[in-house]
């Protein structure tokens, strides 16, 4: 399970700190084009769901937890992680990868870290380890430092147009690559982009 977290859309749509919602729906638009369009599913809660058409990548489920609040992200991933695990049928060990908005990395900068790692302030992901643990794999995305002390009204603001154009062409493939090789049984920890 790939997800993103973030805060309820559209209402908080192409703001910094719902850039994990932003990559993955630049995934299925640009990338992974035989993925379905996201929509809602009775047995996932508090968010939307996309899967591929293609049997190659069938394993793989795309959630965007962007019903709940950030900073209440914990309930909405572990329940939807814990079905997913309830779903699986076939011989894949799932694993579960979460991206999110990072401000201290600059903008145009990825960083994969692995399982255990602390959540370094961000309040979605302490949530969400209060709630399952740290055994999942973060994707996080830079957005830059806030130019002053109002973090919440800087990662709540929207992005600029050249800040979205950086996004869709500079972050997304290094997101795309990283994504690619996980799926190859390839992981890249601690190493920022």
């Amino acid at each position: 399970m790939i997800a993103s977290i973030g805060n309820p859309e559209p209402e908080y749509t192409f703001t910094r700190h719902n850039v994990g919602h932003f990559a993955l729906d630049k995934l299925i638009e640009d990338h992974w084009t035989n993925f379905k369009s996201f929509t809602k599913h009775r047995n996932l809660s508090r968010g939307v769901y996309s899967v591929s058409n293609d049997s190659n990548m069938s394993n793989i489920l795309l959630f965007k937890s962007n019903d709940t609040l950030m900073n209440l992200q914990g309930d909405p991933i572990f329940t939807n992680w814990r079905n997913v695990k309830r779903m699986q049928t076939n011989n894949y060990s799932p694993a579960l990868v979460i991206l999110h908005d990072e401000i201290q990395l600059p903008l145009g900068k990825i960083q994969i870290r692995k399982q255990g790692t602390s959540a370094r302030g961000h309040n979605g992901l302490r949530s969400i380890d209060s709630i399952m643990g740290k055994e999942y794999t973060k994707i996080s995305i830079g957005v830059g430092k806030p130019p002053n002390k109002f973090v919440a009204d800087y990662v709540l603001a929207r992005f600029k147009r050249p800040e979205i154009e950086t996004l869709t062409y500079d972050v997304m493939p290094q997101i795309v690559e990283v994504l690619e090789e996980m799926m190859k049984g390839k992981y890249i920890y601690e190493k920022s982009k």
